[in-house]
């Protein structure tokens, strides 16, 4: 028993580690993970039911009437994102700017939420923005591309907007109504609803790189190695302006909004590479984008984890603020 409690401690401190696992496993068994690729949608509905038992309904309402935040989060990242993230590449190096346009416009990747509640952010806030660049992008893809290329490129709107109703709406709908008959035994098995949605989602990376990186090796010269590091740390400057736009929100909420500018929505990047531009070496351009987010993750939860600590600081010096005045008043 208490070698399978400490496993469980070693688990529950490292989740986000599955995801350098998955991408690990997709890599070296392409083969056996590759299979599991279409049943994916059926992935994120258990990810997204097992992990909409763990939220607040009264957050998500807040969060949404919130005009200012949605406005300023929506509109950088899937208007100026992709044009910032196009504009160095088109001067420096065009064989690349499809590549980031294509991987900047995309919306909120969906298994976010899952993701923050990894890094200690805040669930709730990136299940609203996956909603809102999700049902924004299919416009915006469009406007993107006739900007920049002086035609638009088609995105599957009802497509979009079916995934979207099926992988987030109606699991969360369910979950809810579960929350509200059963509360007892949704606060019993709450660790077991995070570990489901955790190895599941640990498998559905691994069967999504496995499926796209499993027909052939990935070759990156010099140059393009040199190149993604400088794009890495001139997204890292965005990533900030993103974090800091949303001032009046608190650290662990400003990295959340931060982390859905990171994750981005690759399957339907994918998608539509493959659609509208067949060109083999954009789709590997994009697994590699793809690979490399992935694989920094993991240093992008210390920030998110400094933020929390920031906001648990803040809140405990309000509270002996609060004290204190009482305490003069009593006296």
């Amino acid at each position: 028993m208490k070698i399978l409690s400490r496993l469980k401690q070693i688990f529950s401190e490292n989740q986000i580690m599955v995801v350098l696992l998955g991408i690990v496993a997709g890599l070296v068994f392409p083969k056996y993970f590759r299979p599991i690729a279409p049943y994916g949608t059926y992935l994120l509905i258990l990810i997204f039911f097992v992990s909409s038992l763990r939220l607040n309904i009264n957050e998500i309402i807040a969060y949404g009437k919130d005009w200012k935040m949605l406005l300023l989060s929506n509109s950088f990242m899937l208007v100026f994102l992709p044009l910032l993230l196009w504009a160095p590449c088109a001067a420096f190096a065009p064989d690349w700017a499809m590549a980031f346009l294509i991987m900047g416009a995309m919306p909120t990747g969906m298994t976010i939420a899952l993701i923050a509640d990894l890094f200690g952010g805040k669930t709730t806030l990136a299940l609203v923005i996956t909603a809102t660049t999700s049902l924004l992008a299919p416009f915006t893809i469009p406007a993107v591309f006739w900007v920049v290329m002086g035609r638009a490129v088609p995105v599957p709107v009802f497509s979009m907007f079916f995934n979207l109703i099926v992988t987030i709406v109606l699991p969360f709908a369910v979950a809810t109504l579960v929350q509200r008959k059963a509360p007892k035994i949704v606060k019993r098995y709450d660790f077991w609803w995070r570990e489901i949605s955790i190895v599941a989602f640990g498998v559905l990376i691994a069967a999504i790189v496995g499926d796209t990186t499993g027909n052939g090796p990935i070759v990156l010269t010099v140059r393009d190695v040199g190149l993604v590091v400088v794009m890495l740390i001139y997204t890292a400057g965005l990533t900030a302006v993103s974090y800091f736009m949303t001032f009046w929100r608190t650290n662990s909420e400003k990295a959340t909004i931060a982390l859905c500018m990171v994750y981005l929505n690759n399957t339907l990047a994918l998608f539509i590479a493959n659609r509208y531009f067949p060109d083999p070496k954009l789709m590997t351009q994009l697994v590699i984008l793809l690979l490399v987010i992935n694989v920094l993750l993991p240093p992008f939860r210390w920030i998110a984890a400094y933020a929390v600590q920031l906001d648990a600081k803040k809140n405990l010096k309000s509270i002996r603020s609060v004290r204190s005045i009482r305490s003069k008043k009593a006296k």
